[in-house]
């Protein structure tokens, strides 16, 4: 039997050992020991990154050059993202020139076609090929030319729905001792193509204030194209 000191002492060290494990197991839950060890790619994400690329079939072929940002969650391989793009127009003739803006707000799904892991890669990395498609709300606006400008045509403002699609690459690594924020971080690289239904929209011809309406000419388009390079930076956690 033994003695009360010792009874009590024996608690004591129970009573620290205890409280050790139930504190370290929350810390250590996302604690990867072997960098080769498989991916486990859920949680929620967030991308910023440039957009450049070309819009047809509005009255004016343009340029469009921007930033995109992203929100979602990731399930594995599939990630769904709610995505705002901010761009702005230039003619394909003098980059300088500002004629227009664009918003893009939407919704897109992406899928890793084809995952290649640490062993290919290297530790902690993961290098993916994806597809993506969705839709999203394109707005386009238009500015007349400044007094030192030359004549142009201006259209007219245009809201539209966009199918979307597009595919891409991304390297991600992932942090092994990882903290709060993030727990992955990602390099996007990706084409996206939006089309919509084409639709003949007015204009005007217009030096500095003056405008002069022109009729929409009827032309043998079916669809309205966008095509965007995007480059994007992600954050998992």
């Amino acid at each position: 039997m033994p003695s009360p000191a010792l009874s009590g002492l024996l608690l004591l060290c129970l009573g620290f050992t205890g409280a050790g494990v139930a504190w370290a197991d929350p810390a250590t839950a996302d604690y990867v020991e072997d960098p080769m060890a498989p991916h486990a790619t859920s949680g929620t994400t967030a991308r910023i990154g440039t957009a450049v690329g070309f819009i047809y079939g509005e009255r004016l072929d343009v340029t469009a050059v921007g930033l995109t940002t992203a929100v979602g969650q990731r399930f594995g391989r599939f990630t769904l993202e709610s995505e705002l793009d901010i761009l702005t127009f230039q003619p394909h003739q003098n980059a300088a020139t500002h004629i227009g803006d664009g918003e893009r707000l939407g919704v897109m799904a992406r899928y890793d076609v084809v995952r290649l892991g640490p062993h290919v890669v290297g530790g902690n990395s993961l290098l993916a090929l994806y597809v993506e498609g969705g839709a999203a709300v394109a707005w386009n606006h238009w500015y007349q030319p400044g007094a030192q400008e030359g004549p142009r045509i201006v259209p007219a403002d245009t809201k539209r729905v966009e199918g979307q699609a597009g595919v891409g690459l991304v390297l991600e690594h992932r942090l092994q001792e990882p903290i709060s924020f993030p727990k992955r971080i990602g390099w996007f690289l990706g084409w996206r193509v939006g089309v919509a239904p084409h639709a003949s929209e007015p204009a005007a011809v217009c030096r500095a204030v003056a405008c002069s309406i022109v009729m929409a000419t009827p032309d043998s388009s079916v669809v309205d194209r966008s095509m965007l390079f995007q480059s994007s930076l992600a954050f998992t956690w």
